[in-house]
């Protein structure tokens, strides 16, 4: 009785506990840490032997390069015209510097025969006594400030001569310290110097490695080992990763990755680490030559999932649960199944719809508030169902209503159509033009309540509007239509063309004397659909236009002038995001331009026929 009245979570922690949680904690602990350094062993192995491959023969390829770029500085011409104290010649300049370019051009042709480094990418010559670099890929620069160019300062630093670091490249911008929009790529550089008799620099050389090199190579030669390649130096700065972005950067994850390195104080090794609030296992090896860090990052689940050759060990360990589950089964049975048979067969009775079966029962356990629950349930229950059957007959008399609401466009297209029937008796060949296109006009632009139709739809409604008032302007409004067949099928919103061309009509052919012309066309670009609606007409004032910009903006009073656009292009702002919209351009007395910007959506092409020609 003390146990039957004692509470159901007490009696679940107390078998629970005893039974299978602690030998389960035990078997799990051993298991996990056996597991994770057999892993972590054989994976460090195989990922240490593929990134000291990679080490070697990066390293020999660099030296090789550094080597030649000493040997360069020992040729008699680029000697004799790095000790010149006077300026040269303008005469002396085109031979001298093109013979000191194609030396440069040479020696990087000659890497690449050899076959000693792939990523070579040129060669700078900084001549201190003329104040001139020069480019083994384009040309020379005069005059330059130095405190601009990555490599000399480096040199003149002395930190980095005769060493490879990641430098900025030498062009027009940098020189002269113009910051621009785009990223510049960095490379990898070896700056060694000529000196004179007094022990000064009078000549800086560098030799520039495509910072994609090192990433490249590892990609050849890591047959199929997971993970994310870095390579940092010895102050944290990125050499080579995955996202070229980072190269020339230090982050605090890579930094206190490399710190982890220098302190473990092994030329190779591994170790677990934090990134990002992600746990992973980092692999490393140190380079001899240049002293950076070769990582290899694997995400700590990759490594730790891998327990097959634990297969042997499991199949004791369930073997071993299988028996302690055996035990609690008997257990679980004489204390807990008998009050669970008797709330699954009260969900059966509700199955079978007993609608009015409850649970009784005077249980002094947590099981007593679960038969309460129940009841509970069943007395919802009831209640959902008649709410259901209400709910039903309200949603019959909505959809009688709505098939009321549907004659009304009947009506008004069998009208139009008696009209155009009359018309044609008749020979009244204005109005049947004209009623044919009101009818197809709103048949579109009603299109059975649709929000959303395709370009071609767009794009006919547009037609008929115009071939309803080229009634009234006898055909003075010509238009063209240039949209590529396969964007006929793209997503727009149904009233989008027609208020353009509106206002195309009435602020500008109209204003101009003997009708004009429309253009109608559209192009796709970046995922982006781009519509243009121009005309010859009038154009816009510049003070109007500032203002209808502005309003399209949001900026702008709420003029009648341009509501159509503004409410256009909030329509379409808040159903796909700001970076779509319309955009407004006009020259007063030659025309104006529309462009309306979506993404390019595609949907099944329509039935109706668009004219691909130019239309009147």
């Amino acid at each position: 009785m003390a146990l039957r009245n004692m509470s159901f979570r007490l009696k679940m922690f107390v078998i629970m506990f005893i039974v299978i949680l602690i030998p389960m904690i035990l078997v799990s602990t051993i298991l996990f840490k056996w597991s994770e350094q057999a892993i972590t062993d054989q994976t460090s192995k195989v990922v240490i032997s593929s990134i000291e491959f990679a080490v070697t023969n990066i390293d020999s390829a660099l030296e090789n390069v550094a080597g030649m770029s000493k040997m360069l500085l020992t040729e008699n011409r680029l000697i004799a015209i790095a000790k010149r104290g006077e300026p040269l010649k303008p005469e002396e300049k085109t031979e001298k510097y093109n013979g000191i370019m194609d030396l440069l051009s040479f020696f990087i042709t000659r890497i690449k025969v050899m076959n000693i480094l792939e990523g070579i990418d040129s060669f700078y010559l900084y001549l201190v006594k003329q104040n001139t670099i020069m480019d083994s890929k384009s040309t020379y620069y005069e005059d330059v400030n130095v405190d601009h160019v990555d490599f000399v300062q480096q040199a003149k630093s002395g930190q980095w001569k005769d060493r490879w670091f990641v430098s900025a490249p030498v062009n027009y911008d940098s020189l002269n310290g113009i910051e621009t929009r785009l990223e510049t790529a960095k490379q990898i550089s070896f700056t060694t110097a000529l000196s004179d008799e007094d022990g000064h620099d009078i000549a800086v050389l560098a030799a520039n490695v495509n910072e994609s090199f090192i990433r490249d190579y590892y990609k050849k030669i890591q047959r199929g080992i997971p993970g994310e390649f870095v390579v940092l130096d010895q102050s944290s700065t990125v050499v080579a990763c995955p996202d070229s972005r980072l190269v020339g950067s230090r982050t605090a994850d890579y930094s206190h990755m490399n710190d982890t390195i220098q302190n473990m104080k092994s030329k190779s090794g591994s170790f677990f680490i934090t990134v990002q609030g992600e746990e992973k296992f980092a692999v490393y090896s140190v380079s001899d030559y240049t002293n950076w860090s070769y990582v290899v990052v694997i995400p700590a689940s990759d490594i730790l999932g891998k327990v097959n050759e634990m297969q042997q060990f499991m199949l004791i360990v369930i073997s071993v649960t299988g028996i302690l589950i055996f035990g609690i089964t008997l257990l679980l049975s004489r204390f807990f199944y008998k009050p669970l048979e008797k709330l699954v067969l009260a969900m059966q009775k509700i199955e079978n719809r007993r609608l009015d079966f409850k649970i009784k029962d005077n249980r002094g356990d947590e099981y007593k508030r679960v038969y309460q629950g129940f009841n509970d349930m069943v007395d919802e229950l009831n209640v959902l169902i008649r709410d259901l059957e209400n709910e039903k007959i309200l949603n019959q008399e909505a959809e009688i209503k709505l098939l009321q609401a549907q004659i009304n466009p009947h009506f008004l297209y069998n009208t139009l159509d008696s009209i155009y029937s009359i018309a044609r008796i008749k020979k009244v060949d204005e109005i049947s033009q004209m009623v044919a296109a009101l009818s197809k006009f709103f048949r579109i632009s009603l299109s059975s309540g649709k929000e959303v139709v395709t370009l071609k739809e767009a794009v006919q409604l547009v037609i008929n509007y115009l071939t309803i008032l080229n009634v009234r302007y006898k055909g003075a409004i010509t238009f063209d239509l240039d949209i590529p067949e396969e964007l006929y099928a793209c997503q727009v919103p149904k009233l989008l063309l027609q208020p353009i061309v509106e206002n195309a009509v009435y602020h500008g052919l109209e204003r101009r004397k003997g009708g004009g012309q429309l253009t109608i066309s559209a192009v796709t670009q970046s995922h982006a659909l781009f519509l243009y609606v121009e005309d010859d007409g009038i154009g816009i004032e510049p003070a109007a236009l500032e203002k209808l910009q502005s309003m399209l903006e949001g900026n702008g009073p709420g003029e009648t002038s341009g509501f159509a656009l503004r409410n256009l292009n909030r329509q379409i702002r808040l159903k796909y995001g700001t970076a779509y919209g319309v955009t407004l351009e006009s020259v007063y007395g030659q025309g104006t331009r529309v462009t309306v910007k979506l993404p390019a959506i595609t949907m099944e092409r329509g039935d109706s026929d668009v004219p691909h020609d130019r239309g009147r």
